[in-house]
Formats: C-alpha cells, structure tokens, sequence
C-alpha cells in the first residue's frame, strides 16, 4: 500500500451514483457551475452534474467554504422572484373585480356587457398561465391596482348605462396584461 493516497482515487460515489458535493481536490480553486450549482475540479472542462461547458460559462471561481454561501444567495434569489401569496391575492382580487363587474351587468341589465368580461378573464388567464415569468411582489401589485382601476371604471360605466366603455376597457385590460407579461 503505497505511503501517501491520491484524494482522486478514492472519491466514493453516493447512494444515488453522484459525487458528493465536497469533494478533495489536488490543485486549485473549484469551479461552481452556473447552471445547476455543482461544485467541479479546477481543471473540469465540464460540469459533472450537468453536463454544462464550464469553459463557455463565466464560471464563478470559489472555495469549498464559500460554496455554502453562494447556495444560500440563490436560495434567496429564487425566493424573491416567485410569490405564490403574491399569485394568490392577485387570483383573488381579480375574480372580486372580475365578481363586481359581472354583478353590475346583471343589475343594470346590460347582458352584452358579460361577454367582453369573460372573454377578457379568458384570455388573461391564458397569457398568465403561458408565461415564463414568476409572479413577483411588484408584478401582483401593479395588477391588483390595474384590477381595481378597471373594476371602478367598468362599475361606473355599467350604472351609467355605457356597456361599450366595458368592453373598450376589457381589451384595453388583457393588452395591457400581455404587455406586463412578455416585457
């Protein structure tokens, strides 16, 4: 049995055939990957969980100290782009609105006025659903202003018996969606 063991030679597997995340290196820094945030040898041409170009991506060089801080950054990165309650409110006060306004269709008896809303929370839906974008804090709350804006205004026009304002602001309501969405 030789004197001194290569670290390289007896890195075991875990129990699902990966690496472990720590793992003894010869020489050099280790690469973090910034695609999936494995921790690679300095010398690794590509990510060893991934798959990834380490050499095409600007590869973070960090220590095996530091790796646990750069995990803890994304973690809380990705906690601040999606909000699920912030999603929630913004599904709630949109059926309110979307509530308000079909209740004062009915009441005022402009039934015209009901099919540019559904079609408008139809088509919402769609482009909400379809998106690659999270919903964030900000997101939600400029919709729930627009909502709300919309709801007044569209309530106004119902009682003031002008159903084809609702549908001019219904259109104008999904455009105005879309946009906030693909921007």
């Amino acid at each position: 049995m030789p004197d001194k063991l290569d670290a390289k030679q007896f890195v075991r597997l875990t129990a699902d055939g990966e690496l472990p995340d720590v793992i003894e290196m010869a020489a050099g820094d280790p690469l973090y990957c910034t695609q999936c945030g494995a921790i690679n040898p300095a010398n690794a041409r590509f990510c060893r969980r991934c798959g990834y170009s380490l050499e095409e991506q600007e590869a973070d060089v960090v220590g095996l100290a530091n790796a646990a801080q750069v995990k803890l950054k994304q973690a809380d990165a990705a906690k601040q782009q999606h909000s699920p309650l912030a999603s929630a409110i913004l599904q709630i006060v949109t059926r309110l609105s979307l509530s308000w306004l079909i209740f004062a269709a009915m009441v005022t008896s402009q039934h015209n006025a009901l099919i540019p809303i559904f079609l408008a929370w139809f088509l919402t839906e769609i482009a909400r659903n379809h998106s690659k974008k999270s919903v964030t804090v900000e997101h939600s709350a400029v919709g729930i202003v627009t909502l709300l804006t919309f709801a007044l205004i569209g309530g106004s026009a119902l009682f003031s018996e002008q159903g084809g304002v609702v549908a001019m602001l219904m259109v104008t309501w999904v455009l105005i969606e879309v946009w906030r969405l693909v921007s």
